[in-house]
């Protein structure tokens, strides 16, 4: 019978252990920056980036910043035109779209030295 209460009390005493810990870890949080977008933009115009790279970067929407917002859906209608995927390694988009993502990175850049 001793068994089963210290069995029992000790697993009371895990899972209040494993609740503490979990309530202490939190959920990781991803928030995309300027950084980010213009890290992955370099990628993808020198062919280093995947696709999961990309729809990681520009596939959810920014709530924080309107600025990136409008950033990541110029990217999401420059992709809509030219993306190419791994159809032809390693670029995920066309000759145009790589000039048009170009710009897009030029202003970023342009942007967050101001700010």
């Amino acid at each position: 019978m001793a068994a089963i209460f210290t069995t029992l009390g000790l697993t009371l005493f895990i899972i209040c252990i494993l609740l503490l810990i979990f309530r202490w870890v939190k959920t990781p949080y991803y928030r995309v920056d300027a950084k980010r977008m213009i890290h992955v933009l370099e990628m993808a115009l020198t062919g280093q980036a995947t696709e999961n790279d990309w729809h990681m970067t520009f596939g959810m929407t920014i709530r924080h910043s309107p600025e990136l917002e409008g950033v990541r859906q110029q990217c999401l209608v420059i992709e809509e035109k030219h993306f190419i995927g791994s159809q032809k390694p390693p670029y995920l988009f066309t000759r145009l779209g790589l000039d048009e993502l170009q710009e897009v990175l030029k202003n970023l850049k342009k942007n967050d030295k101001e700010s």
